[in-house]
């Protein structure tokens, strides 16, 4: 008999939480890049798309964070 449900052991936890690391860091890179080409006008001010990719940003900043705790 095969079980189906085995416990969670630190390795997998550690590789679960490198993978969160490396897509919250994909995306903090990737939101700040666009936070920089796309946060401002062509005279300075920011853009009604500004609110969102900062709040993408410190979202994929706390998913990189929490990630890196559980690695």
């Amino acid at each position: 008999m095969i079980p189906t449900h085995q416990p969670l052991t630190v390795k997998d936890l550690n590789q679960i939480g490198v993978a969160v690391t490396l897509v919250g860091f994909v995306g903090f890179t990737l939101t700040l890049w666009l936070l920089v080409w796309l946060g401002m006008d062509k005279e300075g001010r920011l853009r009604r798309s500004f609110k969102w990719l900062a709040i993408a940003l410190v979202a994929s900043y706390a998913i990189m964070l929490w990630g890196l705790t559980k690695a």
